[in-house]
């Protein structure tokens, strides 16, 4: 975990004091020289790629309100990478397999490509700011702006998914008070403590998802503690390193996006949704769900826009079919309490007013209310299962439950 190592600590801390006491002009080029450091340190082999396409996106972004073919080239490079290193992989080992079954010729190898190191993060952030300049939204800024934004090292490997608009003005203004230092210094602390403590201390308890062989020989009752021991390792690694990320940022006196606010206590998939990697949950409504078409143009097409967008939210996690497959079911979950919520829940409080208004209507809430966090918490846990393990091994895992 780079979070953990002692060499990010130091690092972290003379950039953070350095940043203090610089002038306002060099603030940018120090945010970006500090984030090309900790590139350069963790994953040098990527460096010139990176500078490339940084390069090219912020040379594009300057044509892309009078030309919608530089618009398109722009979203083109910076999606393009992701596809080829994360999932061209992936494809081609499909392509293999239906050229297979269908007897036809052979098909070109597809290696499998080692990662660049935040490749997922930077895709996200660099859509939003060419779609964002495209619509005109983005402020006035130069390159040691954008180069800030886009190397800002708390932020590179584990988010939260920034927005330009929201952390270019702070580049200059900020400033590290005592209350930014403690709160920062809180927040790293909280963040080891639930990567470490916790979910490290579940892993061992997860160990029956992990193969074939473990789900089998597996109880039902030891499958049910592993899926409810993932569930809060995942979200415990996940938060914790939102957590470090956000604790590091205000030491910089910077203000990045909250990512989690206690999903599992919500009482429906879209409040979890929410609640939940709010930071990847706000990009994936802005940049597909509404693009689509949202919610307005109809029940139906909210269901399947909805679904379409939790798909890009599935492979956005891994470059495995299982993920898609994870995006579709929590897609499918939100399209059917939209169904719920609209069809069902709606009109039957509008017929039956005593479910509204009264001491039974506030007794039926409180049940209703627990009854609602059960079926959610129980769906989402069942469904980290397809998270966690391909289609097949999940598979047999319901039937081992059932």
């Amino acid at each position: 975990m780079i979070f953990g190592e002692w060499v990010y600590g130091v690092f972290l801390i003379a950039s953070a004091v350095s940043f203090r006491f610089l002038p306002t002009r060099i603030r940018p080029w120090w945010l970006a020289a500090c984030g090309f450091g900790f590139y350069a340190y963790y994953s040098p082999a990527f460096l010139l790629l990176l500078a490339v396409e940084i390069g090219v996106v912020f040379a594009l972004v300057k044509g892309v309100r009078r030309s919608t073919w530089v618009f398109a080239g722009a979203l083109g490079v910076t999606i393009g990478v992701l596809v080829v290193y994360k999932y061209g992989h992936l494809l081609g080992a499909t392509l293999a397999s239906m050229a297979a079954s269908l007897h036809a010729g052979p098909v070109p190898d597809f290696p499998r490509l080692v990662l660049p190191l935040a490749i997922s993060f930077f895709t996200f952030e660099f859509v939003h700011y060419v779609v964002d300049a495209r619509k005109g939204t983005l402020p006035e800024h130069g390159l040691g702006e954008f180069l800030a934004f886009a190397l800002f090292f708390p932020t590179m490997v584990a988010g939260p998914i920034k927005r330009f608009q929201d952390f270019q003005p702070q580049i200059a203004t900020s400033s590290a008070r005592a209350a930014d230092i403690n709160d920062g210094v809180t927040r790293i602390v909280v963040g080891l403590a639930k990567k470490i403590v916790i979910a490290d201390t579940l892993t061992p308890l997860t160990t029956a998802l992990l193969s074939d062989a473990g789900v089998r020989e597996a109880s039902p009752a030891q499958l049910v503690v592993a899926l409810i021991a993932f569930a809060f390792k995942i979200y415990m690694d996940f938060s914790g390193y939102s957590d470090i990320a956000i604790g590091s940022a205000r030491l910089f006196g910077i203000h990045v996006p909250e990512n989690f606010s206690w999903p599992y206590l919500r009482r429906n998939i879209a409040q979890f949704w929410r609640h939940w990697h709010m930071s990847l949950t706000s990009w994936i409504t802005d940049y597909v769900y509404k693009p689509l078409g949202g919610n307005r143009r109809g029940l139906a097409l909210t269901a399947v826009n909805a679904i379409a967008a939790m798909a890009v939210s599935g492979l956005w996690h891994g470059a495995q079919w299982h993920f898609l497959v994870w995006g579709l079911y929590h897609g499918i979950l939100l399209a059917l309490f939209r169904v719920w919520d609209t069809l069902m829940r709606g009109p039957l409080l509008e017929r039956m007013p005593v479910l509204r208004d009264g001491p039974f209507a506030r007794a039926a809430g409180r049940v209703g209310a627990l009854a609602s966090w059960a079926a959610t918490f129980a769906l989402v846990t069942v469904g980290w299962g397809l998270f966690v393990m391909p289609v097949g091994r999940f598979a047999t895992m319901l039937g081992r439950l059932l």
